[in-house]
């Protein structure tokens, strides 16, 4: 079948923030569109999500006195953040089209507003845009625009199959209620975090979190785009990614911060990070010490530690204390005993111990340099609490689709697949061993997917695609 007698121009399988961008692109640039998600409702995890969006040279950020941000200095910052073990290429698109793409979204409705600007992750340049009303914003500004452009919307459609004509190019999809010819496919279905068979195959540092383990994502992230393209010969990349959060696991409650009044210790009973660094990258570090490490403090410190905005589920006295009566918190009246419950070495928990208590005493934080809200409080007040924390928590997922710098999808022979793009959590080329700061993964979502829209319309009008 030719492309001019296909059913619509560009398919978009998914109806996340990336999808519905796609499909936007792709009918602003002339193309007859249809999206099919599988969900009874658009956005899916980008709905649950905050919609922060990663950005660097925006006019919000100019607005608030930051004149010299660039995409140069995104880029430099990314790759050397995760020490070059990133494509470069899509990793140059992404910064390159992120200013534009973000001035594209807020035009289309979405407020940024300059007081919602913030440091993102680790560095000192704000980067990170938080809209008004988080991801659910995000996506109703977008799903507002499919009608106006005469794009098609089918809800509660999984896609089975994708087709592929005699010459090897994608041009259409296989539901349950039969196929539909196009002249392109975006595949933006979102991670697998809701997939126990995939994490455990994709994703094996967050599969050794066993019963700990929970995902914040949509039900529906079933992993499809992996299939689907698979099927027809896409390569996969990413093996590994993704982004775990801290947990004490007393509960399925997102509250991913430590607070400032406890220390981290390994298995060895030795500090190992600043218990206050950012959530990006305290899951990695944690898991550098083996996976599970334990947080240390006093009696006097529990009794004080009052609900905050930033603490209500985990770290307030009553519940530490219920969870110290029912066995879950290690609670000890030396800290020698409380060693030998946790099996840590003494001597070296001790030491640790002392020496943070001396550096207490003098004010500050000699070896991680960690800030606290008011003075630093020594642990010294029996009993002694020990909790395990794990990174536990499923953010996202990294494993994808690899794409080029044009989110064609690649082949096993590392060739682009023809009519076949990618865009959203699908794309697995992106993200390397530590997350870049919040909305880092939203972000690419909007990017890519406005990328993969028109890249998806040129292709079905038979125009060349040009970087």
């Amino acid at each position: 079948m030719s492309r001019e007698q296909s059913d619509y121009d560009v398919i978009v399988i998914g109806a996340g923030a990336a999808g519905l961008t796609a499909a936007i692109a792709a009918a602003d640039a002339g193309s007859s569109v249809l999206v099919v998600e599988a969900d009874v409702q658009t956005g899916g995890s980008s709905r649950l999500s905050g919609g922060h969006f990663y950005v660097a040279g925006t006019s919000v950020q100019r607005e608030a006195g930051i004149a010299e941000d660039s995409a140069d200095a995104m880029f430099e910052h990314y790759m050397t953040f995760n020490q070059w073990m990133v494509g470069p290429s899509i990793v140059r698109r992404y910064c390159d089209l992120s200013a534009p793409t973000f001035e594209w979204l807020t035009a289309s409705g979405v407020k940024f507003p300059t007081a919602m600007l913030y440091v993102s992750g680790v560095g000192d340049v704000p980067r990170g845009h938080q809209p008004e009303g988080g991801g659910q914003a995000v996506v109703l500004a977008l799903e507002a625009q499919l009608a106006s452009r005469g794009i098609d919307l089918v809800l509660a459609t999984r896609v089975e199959h994708l087709i592929c004509d005699d010459a090897g190019s994608v041009s259409g999809i296989e539901t349950s209620d039969g196929p539909v010819n196009c002249g392109s496919v975006v595949v933006a279905t979102g991670g697998f975090g809701a997939n126990a068979k995939l994490i455990a195959e994709h994703y094996p540092d967050a599969a050794k979190a066993g019963n700990w383990g929970w995902y914040i994502g949509s039900p529906m992230a079933q992993g499809d785009g992996l299939k689907l393209g698979q099927e027809v010969g896409a390569a996969l990349d990413g093996h590994n990614k993704g982004l775990l959060l801290t947990t004490p696991g007393f509960s399925h409650d997102l509250e991913v911060l430590l607070p400032d009044w406890l220390i981290l210790v390994n298995p060895e009973g030795r500090r190992f990070v600043n218990e206050t660094a950012p959530y990006t990258v305290l899951g990695g570090l944690i898991q550098r010490q083996g996976g599970t490490v334990f947080a240390i403090f006093d009696e006097a410190i529990r009794a004080a530690a009052k609900r905050t905005p930033f603490f209500n589920a985990y770290w307030v006295d009553e519940v530490l204390a219920q969870k110290a009566d029912e066995g879950i918190i290690i609670r000890a009246e030396s800290i020698e005993a409380l060693a030998e419950q946790t099996e840590i070495d003494p001597k070296a928990l001790k030491g640790t111990i002392d020496r943070y208590n001396k550096d207490c005493d003098q004010g500050g934080d000699s070896v991680f340099f960690k800030k606290t809200q008011g003075a630093p409080q020594p642990i010294e007040t029996a009993p002694f609490y020990a909790v395990e924390v794990r990174p536990a928590i499923i953010c996202w997922t990294g494993t994808g689709l690899r794409v080029d710098a044009e989110v064609s999808v690649l082949g096993t022979d590392d060739q682009p697949i023809p009519g076949l793009f990618a865009a959203g959590e699908t794309v697995g080329s992106l993200h390397g061993d530590r997350y870049i700061g919040g909305g880092g993964s939203f972000g690419p979502c909007i990017v890519f997917g406005k990328l993969a829209g028109e890249n998806a319309a040129a292709y079905a009008s038979g125009r060349r695609i040009e970087p």
